[in-house]
């Protein structure tokens, strides 16, 4: 019995120890940076956080270098060789890392964060090779130019898809902050719409980047409208209105000026009669400007002072006007309320009922339209 307890004892004993060394193995394994220099003058390669503080330092034995340590979650380090100027990016997690550094250039394998970035610089590298491939082909004519920029546009929007999908993919990691520090990539419709997935979402850190790159964008483009607006209202001109009337048309329908006004940019009121001299030597120069601005919103209403419709109306088929708008204007209450003694006479009317000119001459006329036109 006592040889039973003894045994008992000692299966204990080596049972306790057994849990207690299975204990001590749980240990948080931390990172590892194996580092080879190309070739240096320096004896210690720095180590540093992103706010480029040194945190530790290796010496550099036969051109390599060593780093360990742990950190509680992806960081975004920098390597730098003493008394050189570059620093390296690498993102450390605790993981095993093999670096090369040979001169303005590094090379890193380890990391999960790590490759994928390195996937995600290969990726753009293609498509800038692509456009560099593109720009060859057009420098030796091989491509039109508007070939060349329909490619470069389809390399462009490849490009943005691209830098979308790694932030949104990587949103709960520091991938995506760290492309995100050149929000240029994005003008503010797109930011929009990234912050609106799903994954975005629930990244707290990258929504704020996000939102504060929003509202950044939105303050330079609400600025930006509005100066725009005051260079419009600025350069808007006050125009006397336009007295509206309406008469009888040449099939005796009521036609007025507010409907004529309607879809144009400008009319012009032609106060004549056909048995105006005057007035019939001007239409051949009145009509070739017709027909050259009437399909860039400009059109004519007559305002015929004639006594008689027959005589009227062939005044108009002889001077070839029928594609103008006409009234009958034969008691002159048209005239009387523009103030009008003798004809001919033209006003000149903006799209909004504004008078641009009174008693417009016919070369006026033509120099109004190029510039408004």
């Amino acid at each position: 019995m006592r040889k039973l307890v003894i045994f008992l004892s000692l299966v204990f004993i080596t049972l306790t120890s057994c849990k207690t060394d299975v204990k001590k193995e749980v240990i948080k394994s931390g990172f590892s940076v194996n580092g080879t220099l190309s070739t240096t003058n320096s004896s210690l390669v720095y180590l540093l956080n992103d706010l480029n503080v040194k945190i530790d330092s290796s010496k550099i034995n036969k051109n390599s270098f060593t780093f360990n340590g742990f950190v509680d979650s992806a960081k975004d380090y920098k390597i730098q060789v003493q008394n050189q100027t570059k620093k390296h990016p690498i993102i450390i997690e605790n993981s095993k890392y093999s670096v090369f550094v040979d001169k303005n250039d590094i090379t890193i394998i380890g990391g999960l964060l790590n490759t994928k970035q390195q996937k995600f610089n290969s990726l753009k590298k293609e498509l800038s090779f692509k456009k560099l491939a593109l720009l060859d082909s057009f420098m030796v004519k091989k491509i039109t130019s508007k070939d060349f920029r329909k490619s470069i546009e389809e390399i462009n929007s490849e490009l943005k898809i691209l830098n979308s999908d790694y932030i949104i993919a990587n949103a709960n990691n520091l991938l995506s902050s760290t492309l995100f520090l050149t929000p240029q990539n994005f003008n503010l419709e797109e930011l929009k719409s990234i912050v609106s997935n799903t994954e975005v979402a629930k990244s707290t850190i990258l929504k704020t980047l996000l939102d504060k790159e929003i509202t950044r964008q939105q303050q330079i483009f609400d600025a930006e409208l509005a100066e725009k607006n005051k260079i419009v209202a600025a350069k808007k001109v006050y125009r006397k209105p336009a007295i509206m009337f309406s008469g009888d048309g040449l099939n005796r329908e009521l036609i007025s000026l507010e409907s004529i006004i309607k879809g144009n940019k400008i009319v012009l009121i032609d106060f004549w009669a056909s048995w105006c001299g005057p007035c019939r030597m001007v239409t051949p120069r009145v009509r070739e400007i017709y027909n050259k601005y009437k399909n860039k919103g400009f059109t004519i209403l007559t305002v015929s002072e004639d006594k008689n419709r027959e005589t009227w109306k062939s005044g108009i088929e002889q001077d070839n006007m029928l594609s103008w708008h006409h009234i009958f204007d034969d008691y002159g209450r048209i005239s009387s309320m523009y103030g009008i003694k003798s004809i001919p006479y033209m006003v000149l009317i903006d799209g909004n009922g504004g008078i641009i000119k009174e008693k417009i001459s016919v070369s006026e006329l033509e120099y109004q339209l190029q510039k408004l036109l």
